[in-house]
């Protein structure tokens, strides 16, 4: 994830660079008393041969100092899950789980304790400007108890990134956004066209099945292809798309009463159960169409006039020649 600051644009991008190790230690001093060795006796006779492992054949690669066996540094980060985005979510959240640490909703959130700490830190992170570190620690560590699930989900990611940074201060995080959600899926409740003023845990439906069921809660604020099937009963049935909502078509049902309705096939958790109340309809359920019984080979169907072959052709065709 790039990081944009309120000052500039910041790609952090940091390549897998190793420590410097120097090649070589410096020379001793000669003890007191014995002179130092001039560059003749240094040098080694041309003809000598070198210690077995110890040569290192013209042209070949010194040896890297980050092959000492040391495990490079991860810049990953896991940082803020997605809300969802809805009903309910603080302005500043999105910006700042995308990085945007110089966006208006953020900023305006100045006076708010944990999105100030987070908007310093966000900073912080783009500049490694070690005075503000300095300040979005101390903000964080003022923060109140989180009172939201995306002010908890706030709190737990800039502690996760001070951690980060106290490791490998010179480090620039690469935030990751992980899978999941801020806050906790819920199937609130459901609704039907069919049943005007009705909205709750329960709805009633007809035994015909058909009816379409809208899916109430913060699940609508998902990308609406992570919710596809629900469970009615033993049946499960798959979700669609309309109107901007999720629904489902209730499923015909031999008998009256309370069938439970559960999310069952979703990219994320989704809690809460809700019920579909059966009942028989004032008229009969409409009786699906008959199948009509294929024709026998060679006879004439209806619409059609059979042709001199026996081959049906259409009605209107015209009749052929009269034979002289």
């Amino acid at each position: 994830m790039q990081l944009r600051s309120r000052q500039r644009l910041c790609t952090l991008v940091l390549a897998g660079a190793a420590l410097a190790v120097p090649a070589c230690s410096p020379s001793p001093a000669p003890p007191p008393g014995e002179p130092a060795p001039t560059s003749a006796d240094s040098r080694a006779p041309s003809d000598s041969a070198a210690p077995s492992g110890s040569a290192v054949p013209p042209g070949s690669a010194t040896p890297d100092p980050s092959d000492s066996g040391d495990p490079p540094v991860s810049r990953i980060l896991t940082w803020l899950r997605m809300g969802p985005t809805g009903e309910g979510t603080p302005l500043w959240y999105d910006p700042l789980k995308d990085g945007d640490c110089g966006d208006e909703q953020l900023l305006a959130s100045w006076a708010q304790p944990i999105p100030r700490a987070g908007a310093v830190l966000c900073e912080a992170a783009t500049t490694n400007d070690p005075e503000l570190w300095r300040q979005g620690e101390e903000a964080l560590a003022a923060a109140p108890a989180p009172a939201s699930c995306w002010e908890e989900e706030t709190v737990a990611g800039l502690r996760r990134l001070v951690e980060f940074h106290r490791r490998t201060p010179e480090t620039v995080p690469d935030l990751r956004v992980p899978d999941g959600t801020a806050c906790p899926l819920v199937l609130e409740s459901l609704v039907s066209p069919l049943a005007p003023g009705t909205e709750g845990l329960e709805i009633p439906v007809s035994t015909c099945g058909g009816a379409p069921v809208f899916l109430q809660g913060n699940l609508e604020w998902v990308p609406p292809e992570g919710i596809r099937a629900v469970t009615v009963g033993a049946t499960e049935v798959p979700v669609q798309q309309g109107n901007g909502s999720l629904f489902f078509r209730a499923p015909p049902s031999d008998v009256t009463g309370y069938v439970p309705v559960s999310v069952s096939d979703a990219d994320w958790p989704v809690s809460g159960l809700a019920y579909l109340v059966y009942q028989v309809p004032a008229a009969a359920c409409p009786s699906p169409p008959p199948t009509a019984a294929p024709a026998p080979t060679g006879a004439p169907v209806p619409g059609t006039a059979p042709t001199a072959t026996g081959a049906p052709a259409p009605a209107d065709a015209p009749a052929p020649s009269p034979t002289p």
